[in-house]
């Protein structure tokens, strides 16, 4: 059994429902990842790397993560810091608007706490992302490299998910720096198209593989939206159709579930174009349900386990 460990942030997640009324969830980039590859093979063993707060929303987190399998050996309590929050708000197309109050969760503080307490994290596949570098200060990312390091030399596979957000840098600079850290780091990257367009000026798939060619990873998955996924075989190219939808209710975790389901795939031994066309179908599915997560049991009648 494969063991994977995913490190970023868990926060509440408030989802209007009307003018008057919101609807409570737990969700974040890499645990909306970190569910969904549980989901799609659950054979596997699935492990968040975080810290929550001691205060009842981050034990009602806890009991979420039990709910979905998730293995919280690696969740740390801090008592001076609670969860982080984000509010989220659909246009009538799916797309969404976000508020957040992030800058004080206990999340920010993790590699410190995994200092403290002498923990060693031991896996097969180690997963982290652009959100969950920004939310640290720099002493606490160079932590979080010297732990992918130790990882690396331990035979840990590493995949990592630039997933820019501008509001979380102090300048676009900064994040390509830590950025450009992580792909040399990598094993399996997922850029986004949109994330490369923002933070470099990359206008294509082809801009995208010609900047990464000489950073040695082995597998690179483009997300390129309603175009489809890219992927390298040898020299050629591949792009892979993403699923139609009729009608998107909420676009929120699209590119988390893809995630999701693509590692889960390539994880049971099917191949890059067969593991994209299975990520695209768990997105696609995601897509036309409200908030991050959707209910495991309208999950279990679209998507066939792994």
């Amino acid at each position: 059994m494969k063991r994977i460990v995913i490190y970023g942030e868990c926060m509440v997640e408030l989802r209007t429902e009307s003018a008057q009324t919101l609807t409570k969830s737990y969700a974040g980039d890499t645990y909306n990842s970190a569910v969904y590859l549980k989901r799609c093979l659950p054979s596997s063993s699935v492990s968040f790397l975080t810290a929550i707060g001691a205060d009842f929303l981050s034990d009602e987190l806890m009991f979420n993560m039990g709910e979905n399998e998730i293995n919280t050996d690696y969740v740390f309590r801090s008592v001076s810091r609670n969860l982080g929050l984000y509010m989220i708000r659909n246009d009538e197309h799916g797309e969404r608007d976000f508020a957040y109050w992030r800058s004080q969760s206990a999340a920010t503080q993790t590699f410190t706490l995994l200092e403290e307490t002498k923990t060693s994290i031991h896996c097969d596949w180690f997963y982290f992302s652009g959100i969950s570098i920004a939310i640290l200060d720099v002493p606490q990312r160079e932590s979080l490299f010297a732990v992918i390091d130790e990882l690396s030399k331990n035979g840990s596979k590493i995949v990592f998910d630039p997933n820019y957000r501008a509001s979380l840098w102090d300048t676009k600079e900064d994040a390509q720096y830590w950025t450009e850290r992580a792909y040399q780091v990598s094993d399996l990257t997922f850029p986004g198209a949109d994330d490369h367009l923002m933070l470099y000026g990359h206008r294509t798939a082809d801009d995208i593989f010609s900047y990464l060619a000489n950073k040695n990873i082995d597998e690179i998955v483009v997300k390129n939206g309603s175009v489809g996924v890219h992927i390298l075989e040898g020299k050629e190219q591949r792009i892979v159709p993403v699923e139609r939808v009729e009608q998107v209710i909420d676009t929120t975790a699209a590119g988390d579930a893809f995630n999701g389901g693509y590692l889960a795939a390539r994880l049971s031994g099917k191949k890059p174009v067969e593991s994209a066309s299975y990520g695209a179908k768990v997105a696609a599915t995601v897509i036309t349900y409200p908030g991050a997560i959707i209910p495991l049991i309208d999950f279990n009648n679209h998507i066939p386990t792994l």
